[in-house]
């Protein structure tokens, strides 16, 4: 039997120390991790490496999506947004490399589990209540796209669970659980 292969999706810097336990946690638990900066990518010559990430989450059997303060990179496809510090490229809309990964899985219908910082996700509530307030600056994301993104999420019909974590044993936790289920 194959191991079953996961794909790890998040933005780097502010998450890498959940990245590095996460993959661990997936390789003593028998399965295949999947992360760009262990090189389980292969970046192919003749493509933006941004596909050769999206070409890669169609041979995972799951993918674990960390939602942190930070909406990420732009996907090549879009228009860059400007700095953190204005606030008019905070509103800004464009596709982050992480969401497009998500949305590749989505779309696959591959199984996703959630995680956002409890502080994301606590501030994601005020959001809710100021959709349209474009002066709020808010203190745990450098974008209201992660909130547009939990809004895409949360309106999926399936394949939707969120799951708030302060740190990374509420991960392991929650994902020992739901894969002995598997």
């Amino acid at each position: 039997m194959a191991k079953p292969r996961i794909f790890v999706s998040s933005t780097y810097y502010d998450l890498k120390h959940i990245r590095n336990a996460l993959e661990d946690f997936i390789c003593s638990m028998g399965y295949e991790s999947v992360l760009f900066e262990s090189g389980d990518i292969p970046f192919h010559h003749d493509v933006a490496l941004t596909e050769s990430c999206y070409g890669e989450v169609d041979k995972c059997h799951m993918l674990v999506l960390i939602v942190g303060g930070r909406y990420g990179s732009s996907a090549e496809s879009t228009p860059e947004h400007g700095t953190a510090d204005d606030l008019n490229a905070m509103y800004e809309m464009f596709n982050s490399v992480t969401k497009k990964e998500y949305e590749r899985a989505r779309d696959r219908n591959i199984p996703i589990f959630i995680f956002v910082e409890k502080g994301v996700r606590t501030e994601y509530e005020t959001y809710k209540s100021n959709r349209d307030n474009k002066t709020i600056c808010y203190a745990h994301v450098d974008s209201v796209n992660v909130f547009r993104l939990l809004d895409d999420i949360l309106r999926q019909p399936a394949n939707n669970f969120v799951r708030e974590f302060d740190k990374f044993a509420d991960i392991a936790h929650w994902l020992r659980d739901q894969w002995a289920g598997l």
